[in-house]
């Protein structure tokens, strides 16, 4: 028997999250030592989850005296929560950034165009487009150039050329 069965592991986080805000039943608890061969098996994995944040603290090891549990601390954190739902919770929501795009911004980024090596024509060119481009647009090449990394060059002058010229 693997000594860390992601699907038992997985079983015992829904079942967690079933309960929760609630504890396992005594049925339940046993089910789930049952679930991984043994008490140190189920120990294990309830401190391997407990170190990755999905479940509270429910297992204290000693060095002399081996391990203590509080059934009473089994239960699943906001993050377990997060991993069962499989969506980014709460945490993906505010961890939102906003970018605002500014005059300044579409400046910067013509200055970025006219010390190119671009043709003349071609810097003229981008430069009346890249101030035409709708809002939306604008923002999305700014994330876009944020991403590439203003440092491949290349690459951001082609990421420009695709908004400008569609």
């Amino acid at each position: 028997m693997d000594k860390f069965p992601r699907d038992k592991q997985n079983e015992l986080l829904i079942m967690l999250y079933n309960v929760f805000p609630d504890y396992l039943t005594e049925e339940q608890f046993n089910k789930a030592i049952n679930m991984f061969g043994s008490d140190i098996n189920f120990m294990t994995n309830v401190w391997y989850l407990y170190s990755h944040g999905l479940i509270e603290q429910a297992v204290t090891f000693y060095s002399d005296d081996g391990y203590s549990f509080n059934k009473a601390k089994l239960k699943i954190t906001r993050d377990g929560i997060d991993f069962i739902r499989n969506d980014g919770g709460l945490k993906a929501i505010l961890n939102i950034t906003t970018i605002k795009i500014h005059d300044d911004t579409i400046e910067k980024l013509t200055e970025i165009i006219n010390k190119s090596q671009l043709s003349e024509a071609e810097k003229k060119t981008f430069v009346g487009k890249l101030k035409e481009l709708p809002a939306d647009a604008t923002k999305h090449l700014v994330f876009e150039l944020l991403s590439k990394g203003l440092s491949h060059v290349p690459d951001a002058f082609q990421i420009i050329s695709s908004y400008i010229h569609s």
